[in-house]
């Protein structure tokens, strides 16, 4: 089965490729009007950012944050809708500077080390490209680049301006649409295999829209994201 990697833009509702995403949001009529809205509407304004992050090409994101927010906030939302499975470590590098919890140890990392207190806007601008990683042991690595910025206010900490679409599987026995992923066998499994799977369904871990999908406890428990095509901003 082939998968399209194309995203719904939330406030036209076109789809888009991710190679196109990107120029389509800088350009879209729906989303300057949303935003010349809430500008007008707002008792104050701030500098906000949009970020695109991405992980392994398939999974990507487009958001916007106060730049006055801090990495521990982003942090917070990669965890909740993409990574958090056991409580592992995490880490952003930004123009060669380590983040990280203040409470980890860094002894010995031989790189600079500053907190994930630090505010977005004091740790990089328009234009820088930056990594982050959860899990130092079984690694998951985002991509993430600051695209724009403009003045304005948001409703909410963090905006998704689009995100991936889910793909779909095919169980590796039958062809239908798989629903876990099975870490023994490396097999996608359908509902109707599931039961006589050889490895045992206590091997398996659901199919989810995240980069961490198959690793460790991943199960999406925590992602939040409840957009339909049928809704928009």
């Amino acid at each position: 089965m082939e998968q399209k990697n194309q995203g719904i833009c939330r406030f036209c509702l076109e789809t888009f490729s991710d190679a196109t995403m990107t120029r389509h949001l800088l350009a879209c009529k729906a989303k300057k009007e949303r935003d010349a809205q809430e500008l007008a509407n707002a008792k104050s304004t701030y500098p906000i950012y949009h970020i695109k992050v991405s992980s392994y090409r398939d999974y990507w994101m487009h958001i916007e944050m106060k730049a006055t927010s801090t990495l521990r906030e982003l942090d917070d939302f990669l965890r909740k809708i993409w990574l958090e499975c056991c409580g592992h470590l995490s880490m952003f590098t930004i123009n060669d500077v380590d983040y990280q919890d203040a409470d980890e140890d860094s002894e010995s990392w031989d790189s600079i080390i500053e907190s994930i207190d630090n505010r977005l806007m004091d740790a990089m601008k328009v234009g820088d490209k930056f990594t982050y990683e959860y899990d130092f042991g079984t690694s998951t690595d985002v991509e993430s680049k600051v695209i724009a910025e403009r003045q304005g206010a948001l409703d909410e900490p963090v905006r998704i301006l689009a995100r991936n679409s889910p793909y779909i599987y095919e169980c590796s026995d039958c062809g239908r649409q798989a629903i876990v992923f099975c870490t023994e066998c490396e097999c996608l499994v359908c509902e109707e295999c599931l039961a006589d799977h050889e490895c045992g369904e206590e091997m398996t871990l659901p199919i989810v829209n995240s980069p961490r999908m198959g690793e460790c406890g991943y199960i999406g428990d925590l992602d939040f994201d409840t957009f339909s095509h049928q809704e928009k901003y």
